[in-house]
C-alpha cells in the first residue's frame, strides 16, 4: 500500500524520466523540445518565460545578490526578470568593456588574477557555486536593468520655478479659526420618504460601499468561508516535558560555547582562567532553548504529517476532512467566525482580522481555489493549513433587504446638505459682521457651537518640527486644502464629505510668507533634493507600471 501510494505521488516525475530516457535509446535528443514544448509559467511583456527559464535565472540571482534577503526570492527575481527584459526591449545594451569593469568591481584584486582563466573559473566557482557563463549572464542582466534605470532617471529634470512654488507650498504656513457642524447633530431634523429611499438605493446599489472615501453603495463584496487546522505553539508548550538529563546533557554540550565566563586576573601578568557558570544558575535558560527546540519540532512534525497525508488524498482525488486530520494529528480545527457580522463570511479586507500578524494572507485566501489545500503557513500562534470551503460571488441584497440602512444613509446625506445650508447663512453674517456674530447668528437653529482656534498649520501632508505648527489629522483635510486659497480676513466653507460627514466654517487668522531669499541662498541643495525625489517618485511609478506587464501563473504553494 506505501508502494502504491508513493508511486501515485510520483507518477507524473517517474513519466517523465522515462520519456527522457527512451528518447536517450532512440536517439531523439535535441529535437525533444519540439515533442514535449516546455510550458510556460507566466509572461512578460508579451514574452512567455518557461520554468527552466526562471529557475535557471533564479538560481543565478540568488547566489549572488540575494543570499541573505529575508524577502521571497522568487518574487524578487520575477521582479528583475521584469526590468532587464524591458530593458532589452528598449535597445539598451551593456558592451564588453562595461561588463568587464562590473566584474573587476566584484574581485578587488589584481587586474592581472582575471588572465588566469583557470583561477577565474576556481574564484567563481569558490565565491557563487557558478560557471563563468551564469555569473556574466548575471551580470549583464544587472547591468541591463542598472542602465535602464539610470537612463529613465535622468530624463527627470525641474526648473527653478517648480522647485519655489514646491518650496512656497512646503513652507508657506497659515493660523485659522473654524467651527463645525456636524451632519449627526441634524439628522433628528430631517425626513426621508418611501420613494426617496427607493431613488437612492437605484442610485447606490451597484457600488461597493467605502465609508472612509464617503462612498455610498450597497454591492457586497465577494466573500470567502475558510476553515484551517493548526499546530498551536501553546498547545504544543503544554506537552513538553524536559527532563534533568536532558538539560544537563544540553549543558556539557553546550557550555564552552554558551557558559563560559572569564574569571578576574588575580595578577595581571597571569592569563585569564576560563570558567563556566554553574548549571544551576543557567537552568531556566537551558529549558527556554530546549523547550524552544521541541515545540519547534513537534509543530513542524504536526503539520508536515497533516500535509503529507493531504497530498496523498489529493493524489487519490479523496475527500480531505480537515476536522479529521486535527483529531489525528492532534491540530486545532478552525472555522473562523467574522466579528463584524457574526457569520463565518469574510470580504478580503476583513480577513486581517484572521491571522494579523500576516498581512499576505487575505490575498493568498482569495488566489486560492475552493477545496484547495494550502501549503504550510507559519503565524505567531503556530503552523497552519488553511482551505476555502465556500466562495460566495459579488451581489446587489434586494432593496427590502438593506431598506433600513439605505434609509440611514440617505438621512445623513440630507443631514449634511442641512448643514451645509446652514454654514452658508453663516458665512452670509459673517462677510456682513464678523466671524464670531455670524456664529451666534446660527446657533439658535444649530445648537451651541464652539469656536477653535489654531497655530499656524503646513499644507496636507507636509510634516513641519516647528514648535508653533499644529498638524490637522486627515478627518479635517479638507479645512487645509481651503484655507490656503483665501486671503488673510477671509472665510469660506469646508465640506467634509468623508468619514464623519461635517460641514466647516472658517477664517483666515493670519498667514507666515516665504521669503524668496531664502530660497534663493539654499537654491541648489533645494533643488537637488527636489530633483532627488521627483526622479525616485517617477522611478517607482515606472516600475509599478513595469510589474503589471508581467503575470506568474498561478501553481499550488
Amino acid at each position: 500500500m506505501a508502494a502504491t501510494s508513493w508511486f501515485r505521488k510520483n507518477q507524473k516525475k517517474l513519466l517523465g524520466i522515462l520519456v527522457v530516457f527512451l528518447m536517450v535509446i532512440w536517439g531523439i535528443g535535441p529535437a525533444a523540445e519540439f515533442i514535449i514544448p516546455k510550458p510556460a509559467i507566466g509572461e512578460i511583456l508579451g514574452e512567455e518565460i518557461t520554468q527552466e527559464q526562471f529557475s535557471d535565472t533564479a538560481t543565478r540571482w540568488a547566489r549572488i545578490f540575494f543570499r541573505d534577503s529575508e524577502e521571497p526570492v522568487a518574487k524578487m527575481v520575477w521582479r528583475q526578470m521584469t526590468f532587464f527584459i524591458q530593458a532589452e526591449q528598449m535597445g539598451v545594451f551593456v558592451t564588453k568593456e562595461e561588463l568587464a569593469q562590473e566584474v573587476h568591481n566584484f574581485f578587488p584584486v589584481d587586474p592581472r588574477a582575471f588572465a588566469d582563466k583557470n583561477g577565474y573559473r576556481r574564484m567563481l566557482g569558490s565565491a557563487f557555486h557558478l560557471t563563468e557563463r551564469q555569473f556574466e549572464k548575471t551580470i549583464k542582466e544587472y547591468l541591463l536593468t542598472r542602465k535602464l534605470q539610470y537612463l529613465l532617471r535622468n530624463s527627470v529634470k525641474i526648473t527653478r520655478d517648480e522647485a519655489f512654488q514646491r518650496y512656497i507650498k512646503e513652507n508657506e504656513k497659515v493660523k485659522i479659526k473654524y467651527a463645525a457642524l456636524n451632519a449627526r447633530d441634524f439628522v433628528i431634523h430631517v425626513k426621508v420618504e418611501e420613494d426617496e429611499i427607493k431613488s437612492f438605493y437605484d442610485k447606490h446599489s451597484n457600488a461597493f460601499p467605502n465609508v472612509e472615501e464617503g462612498i455610498w453603495g450597497y454591492r457586497e463584496p465577494e466573500k470567502v468561508k475558510i476553515e484551517y487546522v493548526m499546530a498551536r505553539n501553546d498547545a504544543a508548550e503544554k506537552q513538553i516535558s524536559i527532563t534533568d538529563e536532558a538539560m544537563r546533557n544540553y549543558y556539557e554540550e553546550k557550555k564552552d560555547l554558551m557558559f563560559r565566563k572569564e574569571a578576574e586576573e588575580k595578577d595581571s601578568e597571569e592569563a585569564s582562567v576560563s570558567e563556566f557558570k554553574p548549571f544551576e544558575e543557567v537552568k531556566d535558560q537551558i529549558i527556554s532553548n530546549l523547550s524552544f527546540k521541541e515545540k519547534g519540532t513537534m509543530i513542524n512534525t504536526q503539520i508536515a504529517d497533516a500535509d503529507e497525508e493531504i497530498y496523498e488524498m489529493i493524489d487519490k482525488e479523496a475527500f480531505i476532512s480537515f476536522p479529521e486530520l486535527a483529531e489525528k494529528y492532534g491540530l486545532a480545527y478552525v472555522i473562523p467566525t467574522n466579528r463584524n457580522n457574526g457569520t463565518n463570511y469574510f470580504a478580503k479586507d476583513e480577513l486581517k482580522e484572521v491571522m494579523i500578524d500576516l498581512p499576505e494572507f487575505p490575498q493568498q485566501v482569495f488566489d486560492r481555489d475552493v477545496n484547495d489545500p494550502s501549503p504550510p503557513i507559519s503565524s505567531l500562534d503556530g503552523k497552519l493549513i488553511f482551505r476555502v470551503i465556500e466562495r460566495i460571488e459579488p451581489r446587489i441584497p434586494p432593496y427590502e433587504e438593506v431598506r433600513e440602512k439605505v434609509a440611514r444613509d440617505l438621512s445623513y446625506e440630507k443631514a449634511l446638505a442641512e448643514a451645509e445650508k446652514l454654514a452658508e447663512k453663516c458665512l452670509e453674517k459673517i462677510n456682513q459682521t464678523s466671524f464670531e456674530e455670524g456664529i451666534k447668528f446660527i446657533e439658535d437653529e444649530a445648537g451651541k457651537i464652539e469656536i477653535t482656534g489654531t497655530k499656524y498649520i503646513s499644507r496636507p501632508g507636509i510634516i513641519s518640527e516647528d514648535d508653533d505648527v499644529e498638524i490637522l489629522g486627515q478627518e479635517r483635510a479638507k479645512i487645509a486644502e481651503i484655507v490656503f486659497g483665501l486671503k488673510v480676513g477671509e472665510s469660506a466653507i469646508a465640506v467634509e464629505d468623508k468619514g464623519a460627514k461635517k460641514c466647516y466654517v472658517i477664517m483666515l487668522v493670519d498667514r507666515k510668507k516665504v521669503d524668496p531669499k531664502e530660497f534663493e541662498e539654499k537654491k541648489d541643495s533645494i533643488m537637488a533634493q527636489y530633483l532627488m525625489e521627483k526622479q525616485l517618485a517617477f522611478i517607482t511609478e515606472w516600475e509599478s507600471w513595469v510589474s503589471k506587464k508581467a503575470q506568474l501563473g498561478k501553481r499550488r504553494g
